[in-house]
């Protein structure tokens, strides 16, 4: 870890935090950190205490040494079920099946072991934020309680005492509030649902990190569970250091919800009291009394605010808002997620009453990106694909500028879909060489752009696998465009050669032409004077 690059520093407002110690460049490290723990979802995920694969509940074995550790099979090599931790189990006789039964109770008993195990650790991680009070009698306060304080007990693994000290209270809002989402090992898939296939890592230092929902870093996890932070765009020294801890792509509404609820606290960045969310309109609704309104809230921070038209100045309740927005999840949810024309028709449906640029316009872009890939690459399905990625990429670059991996991953799309298109295009004779090269060039630059923000990703990650494939490919597009160049050089020196060889011929006619001129008119002096000497 590069401790020069930041500093921790704490106030009342938002407890600890992290600060550049210097002027950091996009793409520099920032934090390298090994996680303190790994753990399941909050909904509970039965994994290998070992190496923290999921684990089907019938397949799973126990460890021979302490018979509590769930393990994936006899002879796993992870590393995460330590010696001290065996010994813990041991000494305990915790029931392991028990423990398969309440996959929930997992990650709180493995915080309650560095207590006995790792004291240093065990201090830090208490001192993280909790939000007790806010938590409180709360719906999720009540569900660990029920789910991990009542069966912990009646395993004998915490005391009344504990109880009483709201321990494991502590322990679940610590990591309610500072884990991070986290894929599990050897994952191929690029989107998960962090609800059923997300892990939890708790990452000592990453968590001081600042909220802001225009982040200033780039996270990425290893196959190791290794967290490496990076500076997205340049910081300056003594600037906050912050990570987006909601989804980029949600409006004010629900973001702020979500960090309300999840967080507790209530989001004061520029992106949260801008009524057009800088400009990109994400929240953003038709108004149906004039033609050229859009309506938005009022006062962003109050999620009950009034929303007004920018048109026509008519205000409407936010229930009503609200009402329209949920409508249009319900439409969304309902879809056969694997129909495309389903997604078109409701795409077109759903933009009569919100902005382009609305986040459930955007959602279901993301998905026909997806689905056009999936589908013939006709002309047609080539062009709405570069539509929407070019629609996408838009909004990306204002809320997540700078190195961003649902940017690379959009711009990676778009160039495919352009080189498709162009070689069509060519192919039906709708476009010349030139014109291809054009193009195919276009495509190049973006693709080098991709692959710019790609290789920051880990190398066996599946945006590590796409960054491999992408330089391979632009290797190839660069060896195509060129073939392409040589041929259109080829083909006007040959149209020149020709152009000359005519030239030359037609020099050699008249130069022939005139030669039998002159002989004629040679021919008729000599008549003329003879004639004239007669």
């Amino acid at each position: 870890m590069n401790k020069t690059n930041y500093t921790v520093l704490k106030n009342d407002k938002i407890g600890r935090y992290l600060v550049a110690s210097r002027n950091i460049k996009a793409g520099e490290v920032i934090i390298f950190e090994k996680p303190l723990l790994i753990g399941p979802p909050i909904s509970g995920l039965l994994i290998c205490f070992n190496c923290c694969k999921e684990i089907k509940r019938i397949a799973y074995v126990l460890c021979a040494s302490c018979g509590t550790a769930i393990l994936c099979n006899a002879k796993c090599i992870g590393k995460f079920h330590t010696k001290e931790e065996c010994e813990i189990f041991a000494a305990k006789q915790i029931n392991g099946r028990c423990i398969a039964d309440n996959c929930q109770i997992i990650f709180p008993l493995r915080c309650l072991l560095l207590k006995a195990t790792n004291f240093d650790s065990w201090t830090e991680f208490m001192k993280l934020e909790c939000h007790l009070e806010a938590r409180r009698d709360t719906p999720i306060w009540r569900r660990h309680k029920t789910d991990v304080e009542e069966i912990l007990r009646e395993m004998n693994i915490i005391s009344e005492e504990d109880i009483n000290a709201e321990l494991i209270q502590k322990i679940c809002g610590i990591l309610d509030v500072n884990t991070f989402e986290v894929r599990p090992p050897n994952s191929t898939i690029s989107t998960i649902n962090p609800e059923k296939q997300c892990l939890r890592g708790l990452y000592i230092k990453a968590a001081l990190m600042t909220h802001d929902c225009t982040a200033n870093t780039l996270l990425s996890v290893d196959d190791d569970f290794t967290m490496t932070v990076k500076a997205s765009v340049d910081i300056p020294k003594d600037a906050l250091i912050y990570f987006n801890y909601a989804n980029v792509l949600q409006g004010s509404l629900d973001r702020r919800e979500h960090l309300r609820e999840g967080k507790y606290f209530e989001c004061s960045c520029k992106r949260c009291l801008d009524p057009t969310e800088l400009d990109t309109n994400i929240s953003s609704i038709k108004c149906h009394l004039c033609p050229e309104g859009f309506v938005k809230s009022v006062k962003p921070s109050d999620p009950k605010s009034e929303w007004k038209c920018s048109g026509c100045g008519k205000l409407f309740l936010h229930s009503l808002v609200t009402i329209i927005v949920d409508e249009g999840k319900r439409l969304i949810q309902n879809l056969d997620h694997n129909n495309l024309e389903a997604f078109e028709t409701l795409h077109t449906r759903l933009l009569r009453t919100f902005h382009p640029n609305h986040h459930l316009l955007l959602e279901m872009q993301q998905n026909m990106i997806g689905l056009y890939s999936l589908y013939p690459p006709n002309v047609t399905n080539l062009k709405k694909k570069i539509v929407n990625c070019q629609s996408l990429i838009r909004v990306l670059s204002v809320i997540e500028p700078g190195i961003s991996r649902m940017k690379a991953l959009t711009l990676y799309q778009l160039q495919s879909a352009m080189i498709d298109l162009s070689h069509k295009n060519y192919q039906e004779k709708s476009i010349n060489l030139k014109c291809l090269v054009l193009n195919l060039t276009t495509a190049e630059e973006i693709l080098n752009e991709s692959i710019r923000y790609l290789l920051h990703e880990p190398a066996k990650s599946p945006e590590g696998v796409i960054a491999r494939t992408a330089l391979n490919e632009l290797k190839m597009l660069r060896m195509s465009i060129t073939n392409i160049k040589n041929d259109i050089l080829a083909n006007e020196m040959f149209t020149n050669q020709t152009k000359f060889q005519e030239n030359s011929n037609l020099d050699t006619k008249a130069t022939k032409c005139g030669e039998l001129k002159q002989k004629h008119v040679k021919k008729n002096r000599k008549k003329s004077n003879k004639s004239h000497s007669h």
